[in-house]
């Protein structure tokens, strides 16, 4: 048991139960910290992992951990790129200070001063919506608002559809005042660097922010050719074992969701970022990158986050709030400054902690949830004064294991609203922000299938008047929902949908579609279309 021998854990434990307590743990020697990410990705069948951890001046590890490719296994190590997914959110942020301290924009400043085209669904808040709204979680819009536009990957839409579909978009919460996590409203941060800087958000990141801090395995945008030898390809795990999830879209293109979570990184340049932000926005040479005052700012909480009281006990905390790209909360009497980041088959965190000097990075190349926390937990709690605990085992209970994962609620089969036969549900249907759809026959089959994001298609099996089962083609997406048959006033079809199960990732916001049938007419023109695009 590592520092604390089993007698002594028996007797800090057994003093320690009336007072909810136990050992605290001294903080991972670099060999028991590499031990303990060998057990989790072996337990939790995770293909590869880069780990990096700096407390107080001194590197604690550095390394990686099995491969970067089931299919074509090459080893992890401390410069392999993997997606950060939502932990590119704080460049963005730092980015945005970047311009506020050079005077080009303000964090209170109007929106619509900066783009005038922007709109959300109710015009006074369009008009009050400023700069740091955008980054806090708290615009009204409900959680992963419009995330169909950016997954599942590859789709046809572009920064331009996502910001004219923001006004489609259902104001369902309290404007500054309820916390809903979404992503769109960092593409329009990216878009508003852009517009400001007038360079690309990848070109601003990349020479305004990683160039500077001498990141040579960090990329805002496409990643060239030649560093995608050392590439993490996403992994799910399907009862035959272990498959290549999409391929990692590292291509050639700007990719829609960059500014939100779309960056590549190794655990090594993510490790100096942190220190770079431990140090106030001071670089290694002397030179600053930005103010300790903008860091501050990025640090400062904005919007308070839910805060179970299971939280609570876990983190020995009392808030939990969300900053400027970044979450904040108290763990056990310190300051933790971190964020997850999550994108199908890889999974990120960076965590700094002021008070410690400590800095950690987790970056690995599956979606496994017990194997990340356990991870988080396992390697951030020693330095806390926390007690010990088996963090593995904790999630696993809570989780499930691999070979037996908790299986997520089914919710009922709603209830029709209309009857309808599956002729007269067959044709083109149109939602606002999400576009067109396309509902056939394929001989005893009633197929559904989304023009701009070709994943989602899929076959329509009724389950009651005016309800169907929509099972996508692609089983990895783990979002089947059901559609549900309506009529609008002026009696045009109109359909609905409902994930089939409470487990669906929140990113698959079907309950803020609304298609309505297309006239003939209409049908015709978009057909023709469609297919001069193909062509």
């Amino acid at each position: 048991m590592g520092r604390i021998n089993a007698t002594a854990v028996f007797i800090c434990w057994a003093i320690g139960l009336s007072l909810m307590v136990g050992c605290q743990r001294e903080p991972l020697s670099a060999s028991e910290a590499a031990t303990y990410v060998q057990r989790v990705i072996a337990e939790e069948q995770v293909p590869g992992a880069a780990v990096a951890i700096w407390h107080r001046g001194e590197p604690v590890l550095l390394r990686g951990f099995g491969v970067t490719n089931v299919e074509d296994p090459r080893p992890v190590d401390g410069d392999t790129l993997f997606k950060l997914a939502s932990t590119t959110k704080a460049f963005t942020t730092a980015g945005l200070g970047l311009l506020v301290e050079e005077g080009k924009l303000e964090w209170e400043g109007r929106v619509v001063d900066y783009l005038p085209q922007f709109r959300l669904g109710d015009p006074w808040i369009s008009a009050e919506f400023r700069v740091v709204d955008l980054l806090t979680h708290r615009s009204g819009l409900g959680p992963g608002a419009g995330d169909l536009m950016l997954w599942p990957q590859p789709n046809a839409y572009t920064r331009a559809d996502v910001l004219n579909s923001l006004a489609h978009l259902p104001i369902t919460r309290s404007f500054r005042a309820d916390y809903a996590y979404d992503n769109l409203l960092y593409i329009v941060a990216g878009e508003l660097i852009a517009e400001v800087s007038g360079l690309s958000y990848e070109d601003f990141v990349q020479q305004r922010l990683l160039a500077p801090m001498g990141l040579e395995h960090c990329y805002a945008g496409p990643v060239p050719a030649e560093a995608r030898t050392n590439l993490a390809d996403p992994h799910r795990l399907e009862s035959e074992g272990l498959v290549v999830d999409t391929p990692n879209l590292a291509g050639h293109d700007p990719i829609v969701l960059a500014a939100a979570g779309g960056m590549h990184c190794s655990a090594a340049d993510m490790l100096t970022w942190l220190q770079v932000l431990l140090a106030g926005g001071e670089l290694a040479d002397g030179k600053r990158l930005f103010s300790e005052q903008t860091r501050d700012r990025l640090w400062r909480p904005e919007t308070l986050m839910p805060f179970s009281r299971e939280r609570a006990e876990r983190d020995g905390g009392h808030f939990y709030a969300y900053a400027l790209g970044w979450r904040v909360q108290d763990m056990h009497g310190k300051k933790v400054i971190h964020h997850t980041g999550s994108l199908s088959g890889m999974y990120a965190w960076a965590a700094v902690v002021p008070e410690e000097e400590l800095a950690v990075v987790v970056l690995m190349n599956r979606s496994a949830g017990a194997a990340r926390q356990a991870l988080i937990y396992g390697l951030l709690k020693p330095y806390l004064g926390a007690p010990e605990r088996d963090w593995l085992a904790y999630f696993q209970d809570l989780y499930g294991t691999p070979a037996e994962a908790v299986e997520p609620e089914a919710l009922a089969a709603p209830v029709g609203f209309a009857r309808v036969t599956d002729e007269v549900l067959a044709g083109r249907y149109r939602d606002p922000w999400f576009g067109d759809i396309q509902i056939s026959h394929d001989g005893d089959a009633l197929r559904w299938r989304a023009l701009k994001s070709p994943r989602l298609t899929g076959t329509l099996t009724a389950a009651s008047d005016g309800v169907w089962a929509l099972h996508w083609d692609d089983r990895s997406l783990n979002a089947d929902a059901w559609v549900v048959a309506d009529r609008s006033e002026a009696g045009a079809l109109l359909l609905t949908m409902q994930a089939k199960s409470r487990g669906t990732d929140f990113s698959y916001d079907f309950h803020d579609l609304r298609f309505e049938k297309l006239e003939q007419a209409v049908q015709a023109e978009s057909e023709a279309l469609a297919g001069a695009i193909k062509q």
